[in-house]
């Protein structure tokens, strides 16, 4: 055999062992047996899997009860928002029923109970109950979470107010209207929604540890935007207006001369009257306490959280938040005089 071709057979068996030595090579990186970049067990730095933590669940924020706002609230506001639901239901006594039942004597009804209606199994569930303020205001907030599996498509009602002044209407389809809730109820049902609003502890901690910093930017805030006297405000506000946010406060109180006291007192000629005064109407401790006569100023502090003006007092309103309803308002009671 010649030199020549025992170089070529030489030749031919490297070029075998190399060829295996790179198709070795290619398959370690096609197939990665853990500790690099790709998935499977063990992937990351080191053999050690990365998990990201969670992020805590959200407290559910709790529903705010209407039993303080029913005595003030709107039944004629209602009727308007009932405007909505009337293709379904029917209101008058001895209606028919609709594609929902009829809702003459609804507040205090027993669940499901309405004769000849085809109620869904998720409310014949709660046929042992009766409809109670507080369950309508959870039902109406949202149908579907409240009774899972009703028949009722209606999305709900987001604003505490707009479903007050809805029950406050239905509560009107009766010939002998449920009692409004008693104070005990309402001092219940709030202490309740207090409670539940509360943040959980950490939470709690967290905010103590940050609130000297806010506290010390508080007085720049303050500083930068004064804030405008109520009596500058009332000059400047429209009673008209002021008479339409009195609707919240008829169902409670009379404004005429000589007018009878109703749940609340009278209120002719309230501004510059000693609180707690009015003749033949029973004040709380809360109110005959107060010393001083009432002006806008305190009557604007009143009505924006009467019960933090007044710890104590028997009126349940929640209060005015905006500014400009208190000043229209001021201005619809100044000219009761």
């Amino acid at each position: 055999m010649s030199s020549f071709e025992i170089n070529k057979i030489v030749g031919a068996v490297l070029l075998a062992v190399l060829s295996l030595v790179v198709i070795g090579k290619v398959g370690d990186n096609l197939v990665s047996t853990g500790g690099g970049h790709g998935g499977g067990e063990g992937a990351g730095h080191g053999g050690e899997v990365m998990t990201a933590s969670a992020p805590a669940p959200k407290k559910p924020e709790p529903l705010e009860p209407i039993v303080g706002r029913l005595a003030s609230a709107s039944a004629d506001d209602g009727q308007k928002v009932f405007n909505k639901c009337k293709s379904c239901h029917t209101v008058d006594n001895g209606g028919k029923n609709g594609i929902g039942p009829n809702l003459w004597g609804i507040v205090g009804r027993q669940v499901a109970g309405h004769e000849g209606f085809g109620y869904s199994d998720a409310l014949k569930a709660m046929s042992d109950k009766s409809w109670t303020y507080s369950m309508l205001n959870g039902f109406l907030h949202k149908p579907r979470d409240y009774a899972k599996g009703t028949k009722m498509t209606f999305a709900g009602l987001s604003k505490v107010s707009d479903r007050a002044d809805v029950v406050a209407y239905l509560r009107t389809l009766s010939d002998s209207p449920a009692p409004l809730p008693t104070q005990a109820e309402i001092d219940e049902a709030m202490k309740a929604y207090e409670e539940a609003k509360a943040p959980p502890a950490e939470e709690a901690a967290h905010a103590t540890a940050t609130a000297a910093p806010a506290a010390e930017a508080a007085p720049q805030a303050a500083a930068a935007a004064p804030k405008v006297p109520v009596a500058e405000m009332v000059a400047q506000a429209d009673a008209d207006k002021g008479k339409r946010v009195f609707n919240k406060c008829k169902a409670c109180h009379t404004i005429e001369q000589g007018g009878k006291n109703g749940i609340g007192p009278n209120l002719w000629k309230v501004v510059g009257r000693q609180p707690g005064t009015h003749e033949g109407f029973k004040y709380s401790d809360a109110l005959t306490g107060l010393k001083d006569p009432w002006t806008l100023e305190s009557l604007s502090a009143f009505l924006l959280k009467p019960k933090d003006y007044a710890p104590g007092t028997k009126m349940t309103f929640v209060g005015l938040k905006k500014d400009s309803d208190r000043a229209n308002l001021l201005a619809f009671l100044q000219t009761l005089q």
